[in-house]
């Protein structure tokens, strides 16, 4: 009990720089997150009409999908993903 009245103000201090760092994590996972699944929904959106896609695009579509499932994003990629790959692929 004698340490928590002498180090009271180092013991707030870290809980509350541990609880910052974890909201500032999290944030940052959902802004990326929210970015990769605009960079989809932009492929997408491009290819969807003419149901055509470049090499190129079908990569960094894949590269983008692959990171939103391991940041664990949500199943609305699913989707658009059976949709992609069922375009043809162009050079």
């Amino acid at each position: 009990m004698g340490i928590i009245k002498e180090y009271w103000t180092q013991i707030v201090f870290a809980i509350g720089l541990i609880v910052s760092l974890y909201t500032i994590i999290k944030n940052n996972n959902e802004a990326v997150k929210c970015s990769l699944r605009n960079d989809m929904l932009e492929i997408w959106d491009k290819c969807k009409d003419k149901k055509e896609i470049t090499k190129y695009q079908l990569e960094s579509f894949m590269n983008s999908r692959d990171l939103y499932y391991k940041k664990k994003g949500d199943g609305f990629i699913h989707t658009i993903d059976a949709q992609i790959q069922t375009f043809k692929i162009i050079d």
